[in-house]
């Protein structure tokens, strides 16, 4: 060090010790940084935001919760969870794509998404998006009041053919299934759809006896049915859903419809591959937090961790299925 700035001020003779000193010491520093940079910057450098694009109070808000908190304490660094809601998940998921490519910006979001492809194709979400993991999955139930006179899809779809009847929806992805599941039935020209903008006000009319069959996920219809006042029909998983062994599975009813939903984490699609890995190594430690098991136990769904391959191919051929019944079934119809 003393010989290097012996030699700066040699080059420059007016140059004090200290003046000499501090321009080695800075080149030194600079140098360091330049290394650093190339070999990748410490990630993350600030608070993590999850985007969430529904409104708060809904399923996904302790599950988000649970996650951020898992991921934060593998980076040692804030995760917050920030609810974006507007146009059934669009406008949060724009403030991702939106967002710096940095992975400062992370999106949990539901297959409704998927819905999205074939309804607004200019939007191009998908395309703008990589995928992360899958984190949970839960079919979507086939629920009737307690009161109803009948315990499986067979006698719904005997009685509403002597019966006035209806079946309400609260997401677009309910509303398609529904469709099907009715074509499917027999039932399209006999019972009437009633949309709903959530599942609250869908669970209060079906409770109440205002229509005949809801098409709640497993996890918002399962309180009420443990207290006996709602009944599943059939849940629309290829196979029984553990959490309600005994419900019949729409295929075992006859009817070849599936109905399942998920949330799945999703990055910008120009995520730099460091960074995407770093994501990805979070979530595989996240999926052994107990706290999170816990609570994607509580949410009646099961934990469904997947690699980035596997969720884009489950995505894709889930989106394939998806493009078809919206062909087959337009949304201006019922």
């Amino acid at each position: 060090m003393q010989r290097t700035v012996g030699l700066l001020q040699r080059a420059v003779p007016h140059l004090p010790m200290q003046m000499a000193a501090l321009g080695l010491a800075s080149g030194v520093v600079l140098a360091t940084a330049a290394t650093a940079h190339a070999q990748g910057a410490p990630w993350p450098t600030k608070t993590i935001s999850m985007i969430v694009p529904y409104p708060p109070g809904g399923g996904s808000d302790a599950l988000a919760r649970a996650l951020s908190q898992a991921m934060g304490e593998r980076w040692g660094q804030s995760v917050i969870v920030e609810n974006v809601a507007g146009a059934d998940g669009i406008i949060g998921t724009q403030k991702v794509i939106r967002a710096p490519a940095d992975g400062h910006t992370i999106l949990l979001q539901v297959n409704q998404m998927l819905l999205y492809k074939a309804a607004a194709p200019e939007l191009k979400l998908m395309e703008n998006l990589k995928l992360v993991s899958m984190i949970q999955h839960s079919p979507l139930s086939f629920a009737v009041a307690s009161s109803f006179p009948g315990n499986t899809m067979k006698d719904l779809i005997a009685y509403c053919k002597v019966n006035k009847c209806s079946w309400g929806s609260s997401t677009k992805y309910g509303t398609l299934i529904g469709k099907q599941l009715m074509d499917a039935a027999g039932l399209s020209d006999l019972v009437v759809h009633a949309p709903y903008k959530g599942t609250g006000p869908m669970m209060t009319d079906l409770l109440g006896g205002h229509i005949t069959l809801g098409l709640p996920a497993v996890a918002s219809g399962l309180p009420h049915f443990k207290s006996g006042k709602l009944k599943f029909l059939a849940v629309g998983s290829p196979e029984r859903f553990s959490m309600v062994p005994h419900v019949q599975t729409l295929v075992e009813g006859g009817l070849q419809v599936y109905g399942n939903s998920w949330y799945g984490l999703m990055v910008h699609k120009d995520t730099p591959a460091p960074i995407f890995s770093a994501i990805v190594d979070a979530v595989k430690a996240a999926s052994k937090n107990q706290a999170l098991l816990n609570i994607i136990e509580s949410n009646a769904a099961l934990p469904d961790f997947s690699d980035p391959v596997k969720f884009a191919e489950d995505v894709r051929k889930e989106t394939i299925q998806m493009e078809a019944l919206m062909l087959k079934f337009p949304p201006d119809t019922n």
